[in-house]
């Protein structure tokens, strides 16, 4: 009988913490602001990526920033940005931003694409 209530108890104990280290370990990190830019738009730290999310205050919708100009008719690939979010450093407009690592990069509208411009 006593072997029944341990065996109980362990086998109970077993299932508990493997249960709780695989919800854990199956939680997506959450994601977070890292910084501002222009009017309504923020840095968000998705995983390390950095995604750029613009508030629309006449639909009160946020929009990826690419989301935002395909509404205006102009398909635009500013995602993915051409840094991992750790790297950014400051960015107040959407399409100019200066790396930890002192790079700056500006995003082409006729071309379409990240350019680093480098120093003055």
């Amino acid at each position: 009988m006593r072997f029944g209530i341990r065996t109980g108890i362990a086998t109970t104990a077993v299932v508990v913490l493997a249960a709780f280290g695989l919800g854990r370990a199956s939680t997506r990190p959450r994601d977070t602001v890292i910084g501002l830019f222009g009017v309504g738009g923020i840095i968000v730290q998705h995983g390390d990526d950095a995604v750029l999310w613009q508030y629309l205050p006449d639909t009160k919708k946020w929009m990826t920033i690419d989301e935002a100009f395909k509404r205006d008719e102009r398909d635009t690939h500013i995602l993915p940005l051409p840094v991992k979010a750790e790297k950014i450093r400051s960015m107040d407009s959407w399409g100019f931003l200066l790396t930890t690592d002192g790079e700056i990069w500006q995003y082409d509208l006729e071309q379409n694409k990240w350019n680093n411009v480098g120093m003055p």
